[in-house]
């Protein structure tokens, strides 16, 4: 689907799917914490996330409704628990 100028029907962010058109909220979270690990994955060395790497997951991440984000953002952090990354506070 190509990019929309409205937030609420966009359905893609730089060229990755955002799932606004999946009804199932349990697979759209699912879908999008899997693109934001893999953008971390494919910007990162040594599992460590690049800057440009970071712009483009908060940029996608900016792009999910509010009442979703927090759902997405445990689901994104135990993916990358599983890929072997570690959270840092510091």
């Amino acid at each position: 689907m190509t990019e929309q100028t409205n937030d609420n029907t966009t359905n893609e962010y730089k060229g990755f799917s955002l799932f606004n058109d999946t009804e199932d909220s349990d697979l759209r979270n699912r879908n999008r914490a899997v693109v934001l690990a893999n953008i971390a994955d494919s910007t990162s060395k040594a599992k460590k996330i690049s800057p440009n790497g970071m712009g483009l997951i908060l940029g996608y991440f900016s792009k999910i409704d509010k009442t979703e984000r927090k759902d997405v953002m445990s689901r994104f952090v135990t993916t990358m628990q599983e890929r072997g990354y570690v959270l840092t506070t510091a």
